[in-house]
């Protein structure tokens, strides 16, 4: 009895002892499991958290290119919305002997500019929204001073002076549509703030704007689009006539300096020139068509007039540019005047022309090169290469033809014009073959002022 009492409790005892060491084990094992899941999740965690990371980089690398990569593809350029705080401006390391100054201050890409008539300033627009007034009267100083103003909700791809420099418009990038600022002035009389007028324009376009004018009297305001109108509006903004141009798909339209014209081209070979009508008490009485520019091959491209509207400068597809005398009596039926025809060694797919302001120079802007033309041998003068990283958006001559200005990237650059003295020269040298002796005096001295001019710039 006493030994089956003993052998039960030792049973009992070894299988107390084999439960402990199982679950001892369990335990164990358990432990470590967990231990072995805690590392994973942890390495997972790891890894979402730099997945996570990259994926924002990426995604923030993606916004900025698609915004950096929107350009004028498709038509109507869009762009990102402007950066708040202070922006590194891109450096710039372009150097040419002609150039005089270079106007930085804009954080985006310059959309267009244009010249005061007096020639004391100019003003710019860029993609950051800004709006840059730039005192240019002693452009060849150290520093040009400047005032900026901003456009509230939107930017502006335009800008045009007013004939009394005391105020300007824009084209919205957004709004497609017209808006006004004026100028304040310091008790000296120079400019101390820009600030809005009025009310934008009403919307009368369908299709993007492409050029703005307004006429030297101040009478009206002219708006092109990309499809085949322009439109005449009163400066308040009401539409005066719409103009069918029969150009297919439009290039661009300018309005005369004198006023009087508006000259429309695009995809048709073409120029077609209208004549804007006000009466003596400034009464809008029509607009009429009054002479064709016809001579190109191809489309025309660009357009510009000279100071006096005397002479037109056309550029065409087909890889020429021609000068025309445009001063006729059209109403008594006289055709303008084919003045001479230059050729362009680059392929034109886009591009720019200008004309000096006396008419013998002429300026040509293909991707990011402008070469300078003697308008009275038609020969290539000067090429100046790589001027900015993308492409030139806009060209002008200066009001006294000393300088030629271009903007592109975030810049507005500025070059001496020695391509007008040239042409002065081989204009008055021409002339003194064939003059009497009263104007042999004359064309002598103002031969031997430019062969002064031309040297001093040398």
């Amino acid at each position: 009895m006493i030994t089956e009492v003993i052998v039960a409790s030792t049973v009992g005892v070894l299988l107390l002892i084999l439960f402990l060491v199982k679950f001892f084990n369990n335990n164990r094992h358990s432990s470590s499991a967990n231990d072995k899941n805690a590392s994973k999740f942890n390495e997972s965690a790891n890894e979402f958290e730099n997945e996570n990371q990259q994926e924002n980089i990426l995604t923030e690398e993606k916004c900025n290119q698609s915004q950096e990569g929107n350009g004028f593809e498709g038509g109507k350029k869009k762009y990102g919305k402007p950066k708040s705080g202070k922006v590194k401006l891109i450096s710039d390391t372009f150097t040419h002997p002609l150039l005089v100054t270079s106007l930085k201050g804009h954080a985006g890409d310059v959309t267009s500019f244009d010249l005061s008539s007096n020639g004391k300033y100019l003003i710019s627009t860029a993609t950051d929204r800004s709006i840059f007034l730039w005192t240019i009267k002693d452009v060849g100083s150290k520093s040009v001073k400047s005032i900026r103003a901003n456009v509230e909700f939107d930017s502006a791809r335009l800008i045009k002076f007013s004939p009394d420099n005391r105020s300007f418009i824009t084209c919205l990038e957004n709004g497609n549509c017209i808006r006004v600022f004026k100028f304040k002035k310091n008790e000296d009389g120079s400019f101390s703030k820009i600030e809005q007028v009025m009310d934008d324009f009403p919307k009368t376009h369908s299709a993007d704007i492409i050029n703005i004018g307004i006429d030297s009297a101040g009478n009206y305001a002219m708006t092109a689009d990309a499809g085949t109108r322009f439109d005449i509006l009163n400066l308040k903004g009401d539409q005066l006539s719409s103009v069918d141009t029969g150009t297919m798909c439009n290039s661009g339209a300018a309005v005369s300096p004198c006023g009087r014209f508006v000259a429309a081209f695009g995809f048709t070979p073409d120029v077609k020139v209208w004549e804007v009508a006000f009466d003596r008490a400034k009464e809008f009485k029509g607009v009429k068509r009054v002479f064709d520019l016809k001579g190109h091959k191809a489309g025309v491209l660009s357009l510009a007039f000279s100071a006096d509207s005397s002479r037109v400068a056309t550029l065409s597809k087909d890889s020429t540019w021609k000068l025309w005398k445009t001063d006729v009596e059209y109403a008594r039926g006289q055709d303008p005047v084919l003045v001479c025809t230059g050729a362009v060694k680059d392929k034109l797919d886009a591009a720019h022309i200008a004309v000096s302001p006396d008419g013998r120079t002429v300026a040509i802007a293909v991707e990011n090169n402008v070469t300078l033309y003697n308008g009275i041998t038609q020969e290539e003068d000067q090429k100046i290469a790589a001027i900015f990283s993308s492409e030139v958006r806009h060209i002008m001559f200066s009001m006294n033809g000393k300088y030629l200005i271009c903007c592109g990237d975030r810049q507005v650059k500025v070059f001496n014009n020695p391509t007008g003295y040239k042409s002065q020269i081989s204009d008055y040298t021409a002339q003194l073959k064939t003059c009497n002796k009263n104007a042999e005096r004359r064309l002598t001295e103002q031969l031997e002022e430019a062969k002064k001019e031309l040297k001093e710039l040398s």
